[in-house]
């Protein structure tokens, strides 16, 4: 190459590099002019409430209610923001979780029946002041009430549970997901068990408040209540074994009478499901019905 040659691509080197170093300083000016992305750190977040540890109570009503009746329950705008409850039934909620996980703690059945029965005065207010509104809201805290309503049957204060059953039967409430049947369903069957367990027994007739039972049949027909045929036939002979339970052997009308009612009974309880366990009762009652017929002939029936 001549030394013409050389000099002149020496220049236009120089001159690349020369442009090169223009352009970066451009890019760098322009950098330095456009304005800051701002950069947040977790030191200038918002302190949360609670930093404690602790949940506030609407969060913790929030997440009863999710188990109590089922995530698919509530609504995704209830799942992520607080519930709105006034502070009384915030109370409500927040003390029935820590009762339940007091009972989940006693292993006997008749200790969380006590613990029942002392918890229980607890909420009467509240469930008076449900009651007395006569209306619902038909959400999640609906099942709180019915939650309350079959523990009150759990001990057996059945007279109390009425008003509350006739409640959740005229504004359609269900009970907690994990029972899987509807209020009166749930009382019929828990009732009349309990009353045949007490009238097989052989226990005091007066223990046992039989006066529920037809009650429980009103509630059924002013309702007009499509019941499983087993339930309804549980509580027909419930009521047999109720009306048989105050007969007194030395009215012989009366104990006529109550023989003649019970006998209906169990006729309408074999006739709704005949495995209901009173073949033996009708034929006992059948026997002893003719026995007493007062027929011609018979002056001493």
């Amino acid at each position: 190459m001549s030394p013409a040659a050389r000099a002149a691509a020496a220049a236009k080197a120089e001159a690349e590099k020369k442009a090169q170093a223009q352009a970066a300083e451009a890019a760098k000016a322009a950098k330095a002019s456009a304005p800051k992305k701002a950069v947040r750190n977790f030191k200038d977040a918002p302190v949360p409430p609670f930093r404690s540890g602790r949940t506030s109570p609407a969060a913790q009503a929030r997440a009863f209610l999710a188990a109590s009746v089922g995530a698919s329950a509530l609504s995704a705008a209830q799942q992520q923001n607080d519930i709105a409850l006034t502070s009384d039934e915030a109370k409500v909620v927040v003390q029935l979780e820590a009762d339940r996980r007091a009972l989940k703690d006693i292993k006997a059945t008749d200790r969380k029946i006590e613990a029942k029965r002392l918890m229980l005065p607890v909420y009467k207010g509240w469930i008076d002041g449900v009651i007395a509104a006569g209306k619902a809201e038909q959400g999640p805290l609906d099942q709180v009430f019915t939650q309350l309503l079959a523990w009150t049957i759990d001990i057996g204060d059945y007279l109390a549970a009425l008003p509350m059953l006739e409640h959740a039967m005229t504004f359609g409430l269900a009970m907690p997901a994990h029972f899987n049947r509807d209020p009166i369903t749930f009382a019929i069957d828990q009732i009349s068990e309990a009353a045949i367990n007490h009238y097989e027994l052989g226990l005091e007739a007066d223990a046992f408040d039989a006066a529920v039972l037809p009650m429980l049949q009103d509630l059924v027909k002013d309702h007009d209540v499509d019941l499983h045929d087993e339930v309804e036939a549980k509580l027909f002979k419930a009521l047999g074994r109720a009306i048989l339970a105050d007969a007194n052997p030395d009215d012989a009308e009366d104990l006529r009478n109550r023989q003649q009612s019970a006998l209906d009974a169990y006729m309408a309880a074999i006739a709704k499901h005949d495995r209901v366990g009173v073949k033996k009762d009708i034929e006992k009652l059948q026997r002893e019905l003719k026995k007493s017929d007062p027929a011609p002939g018979n002056p001493e029936a």
